[in-house]
């Protein structure tokens, strides 16, 4: 599933938690742009956690050389 389609269905059970009046009284709009800010906070989730991920495997990395050039 990708960001976008995750940010629409957190908006859809959103939703859900709101009376008939107060999602009438949204504009589609504002739905959207709440799916554009939840979809952002994703990726920057997303992005934070690959950095990480490539931060420890660099780390790894150049610990398995140092080990390969020791003859361990």
């Amino acid at each position: 599933m990708n960001e976008f389609t995750h940010a629409q269905k957190v908006v859809e059970q959103f939703k859900t938690l709101l009376s008939r009046e107060e999602i009438q009284g949204l504009e589609a709009e504002h739905l959207d742009e709440l799916t554009l800010l939840i979809e952002a906070a994703v990726d920057a989730a997303v992005l934070e956690a690959l950095e990480k991920t490539a931060d420890k495997l660099e780390q790894l990395a150049m610990e398995t050389r140092r080990l390969a050039e020791k003859g361990a």
